[in-house]
């Protein structure tokens, strides 16, 4: 049966006109109204049914890929999307929206039958999968992540530099036991995080708790680095509760993989009884429109979204007529933003000493 917009309006409870603003990319609906949409348009196949795409556009379409999981997680990626609509929009491209499975991966349909000009990958995709993609010959450009064995262009945030000037920051505040909380499988941007606050952890070895820790031994100390990814994902914050019970010794300050992580980490501690920032601190990063709404207000590091969605873009145009144009990879610098989170070193904490 020929799936029609109507089918796709109701399916996502909105209007077929909703739909018609989203499949063509103009204004008029959200960022996140806008994924549900076009994820379902792909899913009941609408996209791939309509001549259009196979052959009027054809020169004229971007395929983005984006994983399914990271749809959960739009506040940071919704913006990167927003970036690559609109300067592909400013340059009279298309984009074609696929939500793909990392594990279970398949090569998108646009792709198999070269319905498309360029691709953009949005966030992590296995070097694996990069290379199914690359047999097709079609200009490929990664958006936040890049490939370790894969030669392909990468428009990425100086997320090592991010997570250095974090405990830079706090060490001249004077906090001596900063732990880190993220899972580091998540994504290459959290494990470059992670490196960052390492490599800034051993210039200041000396000036940090006791003096006589190793890195790793410090780090294992204070650090919490499994067990939440499903969690931050899904909102669970009773699920980081159980996690800080856990945890033998808590620091003066966490650095946060992300805001996200940080905020749901915030409402866990609160449940426990901490008081933010009077027992301990956050740092989160991204810099995402909640770190001004909630209270305290969060120190994050402020990573330009929209301008690595543009770049990509621009990358991808230049490769589609520069076929053989060597490799770049372009870094976005970042900056650190001082809130109120962040407040002053205090001493020993024990979550037992707090209400469960």
């Amino acid at each position: 049966m020929k799936v029609t917009m109507k089918d796709i309006a109701e399916r996502c409870g909105v209007s077929v006109n909703a739909v018609s603003l989203a499949l063509n990319n103009k204004p008029g609906v959200s960022d996140q109204m806008r994924i549900n949409i076009l994820r379902t348009a792909e899913e009941l196949g609408y996209l791939e049914t309509k001549e259009k795409f196979i052959k009027t556009f054809a020169r004229t379409n971007i395929c983005i890929m984006l994983q399914s999981r990271y749809s959960k997680d739009m506040d940071f990626y919704g913006r990167v999307l927003f970036g690559v609509v609109e300067e592909a929009k400013k340059n009279g491209y298309d984009t074609l929206m696929n939500f793909f499975d990392d594990e279970n991966f398949e090569v998108p349909v646009t792709v198999r039958e070269r319905r498309v000009t360029g691709i953009i990958v949005i966030g992590k995709i296995r070097d694996h999968n990069i290379e199914q993609l690359c047999r097709y010959n079609i200009p490929l450009v990664l958006a936040d992540h890049a490939s370790l064995t894969q030669n392909i262009d990468s428009i990425v945030t100086d997320n090592k530099l991010g997570g250095y000037i974090i405990v830079r920051y706090l060490v001249e505040k004077g906090f001596t036991k900063i732990g880190f909380f993220g899972e580091l499988g998540y994504s290459l941007s959290i494990k470059e995080r992670f490196w960052g606050y390492k490599e800034a952890l051993a210039d200041f070895m000396p000036k940090l708790h006791g003096g006589g820790y190793k890195l790793d031994q410090y780090v294992n100390t204070y650090s919490i680095l499994e067990g939440m990814e499903e969690a931050i994902l899904l909102n669970q914050h009773k699920k980081i509760v159980e996690l800080i019970k856990k945890h033998g010794n808590m620091p003066e300050v966490f650095v946060c993989s992300n805001d996200k992580a940080a905020i749901l980490l915030m409402m866990a501690l609160q449940n426990l009884g901490y008081q933010i920032p009077k027992d301990i601190s956050l740092v989160g990063f991204d810099n995402i429109t909640l770190c001004e709404k909630i209270r305290p207000r969060l120190t994050t590091v402020n990573v330009n979204k929209e301008r690595i969605g543009k770049r990509a873009v621009q990358r991808l145009l230049y490769k589609m007529t520069h076929r053989d144009t060597p490799t770049e990879n372009a870094v976005i610098s970042v900056e650190l933003v001082a809130r109120e989170s962040v407040g002053e070193p205090g001493g020993e904490r024990e979550c037992c000493n707090r209400r469960v």
